[in-house]
């Protein structure tokens, strides 16, 4: 078995190098360094790398100093890149399996000549596995499905972050969602229908932004606080000289305004027949004539209306046109009070809390017993009483935590419990009134010690009322804390 020569005598330089040099460039982006294996060009193993022995579970003098065409006949490596270089005297790009090892590597060889044209010596490199392969493959395939997912989800959060009001988590608010995903980009009427304070405003603003027409205006007007006499000026426009008053140029109304974009009419309910009547008109003809003007101008708009009226009790007493009714229900949504909705309330609460932190520069926390408070109250005023709550507390409120304590007294009862009783004994009335005020109490301050000293009584007084009038109503348990003291609000 011949001597394995040191690598660095074997090249001479008669050997031209260019091959082996282009192959190590970097510009190839190949891992090559380790894996290699040098044969002559009879095909006798002069070297291999001491990490292609370790990888591969080869013994040197196993592979060294053999030929390569008996390594290939023996089922060794199979093909054998080096033999397949000696053969066509070119370099040869392949999957080599190792049967040694049962590994499948991805092997370049290349062949070395002498300034003359003659085969000196073979250069094969492994560059990666056929298993490192297939995993690169698994995770890229992995990676574009999340890429999707992930897609996905950012364009969904894009479209709902157009309104900072649509903040939600309950199963109705998702409902509505995409019923309103899939209208948008429809041409039909949208009623949108709920309390005042759910969000209407909010859910049309998303609704135009989801649609083809997000780039063009979208132009709200409340019907609500127009005065009877100038609603038909703000809407429809008028010429110059229409009226005493009137601007000289005339004035575009809001209607006009919304061209190639969406109308949005807020409270529709309040409109006074007369212009139910011209709205009609509109709806049917798309175009309108300004006040005092004889031309007709033809417009392109989404109409969207709200309304936190009965409209079909309105039509039934006379109040609202059934026709114009039908013309607008084509495509109902109704946002459910917040009190239905309570999974909305904290999320709502705490995107409230962190814009109003960030224009107050503000840091602030809600504490868990105010976490609890906002969930169980009715907030009849909705999503907009929830908003100014919060904005309230985050101008006024100087902790760093916002308690109970913090709350305007309006807040101050708890929303769950029974008003004391106005029937029994004055003994069974003053007990109930009692109750009340050790609940309040405890509530704000959340200790024992606290409540004592704002009612006046001792430290074991409050912890049996606390103990008659909280506990066992089963209210949400807080550790006792140092108390706080007492300041006037």
């Amino acid at each position: 078995m011949p001597q394995a020569p040191d690598i660095t005598t074997l090249f001479d330089d008669d050997i031209n190098l260019r091959g082996l040099f282009d192959i190590l460039s970097p510009e190839n982006n190949l891992v090559l360094a380790d894996d290699m294996m040098l044969s002559d060009a009879k095909g006798i193993i002069l070297r291999v790398s001491e990490s292609y022995e370790k990888n591969f579970g080869f013994v040197h003098d196993s592979i060294v100093g053999r030929s390569a065409f008996d390594l290939e006949a023996d089922g060794t490596f199979s093909p054998c890149v080096t033999a397949e270089v000696i053969r066509q005297r070119k370099k040869i790009t392949a999957t080599q399996t190792i049967n040694h090892s049962h590994k499948n590597v991805m092997t370049v060889g290349i062949p070395l000549f002498d300034s003359s044209g003659e085969l000196k010596f073979a250069v094969c490199f492994n560059t990666v596995s056929m298993e490192q392969i297939n995993a690169i493959q698994r995770n890229y395939r992995h990676l574009q499905d999340s890429l999707q997912q992930y897609s996905q989800e950012i364009a969904e959060l894009r479209t709902r972050a157009t309104s900072t009001s649509l903040i939600f988590k309950s199963a109705s608010m998702q409902r509505l969602w995409t019923l309103m995903q899939n209208t948008a980009n429809t041409k039909a009427n949208i009623l949108i229908t709920g309390e005042t304070g759910v969000g209407k405003s909010a859910v049309a603003k998303a609704i135009h932004a989801m649609s083809s027409r997000a780039d063009g205006p979208f132009i709200e007007v409340n019907c609500a606080v127009l005065h009877e006499n100038l609603i038909e000026s703000e809407l429809f426009g008028y010429e110059k000289g229409a009226f005493t008053g009137a601007a000289s140029g005339g004035k575009i109304g809001k209607i006009e305004l919304a061209n190639n974009g969406t109308l949005f009419l807020d409270e529709i309910g309040e409109l006074p027949p007369h212009i139910q009547s011209k709205l009609l008109q509109l709806i049917q003809e798309k175009t309108i004539e300004r006040l005092s003007g004889n031309k007709r101008i033809e417009l392109d708009f989404r109409l969207l209306v709200a309304t936190n009226r009965n409209l079909e009790e309105a039509v039934q007493r006379g109040l609202f046109r059934s026709d114009l009714f039908y013309r607008l229900n084509v495509i109902r949504i109704h946002i459910p009070p917040l009190r239905q909705r309570r999974e909305d309330i904290l999320p709502l609460a705490h995107q409230f809390l962190a814009r109003f932190c960030g224009e107050y520069g503000k840091e602030l926390t809600f504490s868990p017993r105010l976490l609890s408070f906002l969930e169980r109250y009715d907030w009849p005023g909705n999503v907009r009483q929830l908003e100014n709550l919060v904005e309230r507390l985050a101008i006024t409120v100087q902790d760093p935590i916002i308690d109970l304590g913090h709350l305007p007294a309006e807040y101050a009862a708890d929303p769950a419990a029974p008003s004391p009783s106005q029937e029994g004994t004055l003994a069974e009335r003053m007990d109930a009134y009692e109750g009340q005020i050790i609940r309040e109490s405890y509530r704000r301050w959340g200790t024992t010690v606290a409540v004592a000293r704002e009612l006046g009584i001792s430290q074991a007084t409050a912890a049996r009322k606390v103990a008659k009038y909280v506990k066992q109503r089963s209210l949400p348990q807080v550790p006792e804390r140092p108390p706080r003291p007492l300041t006037t609000r």
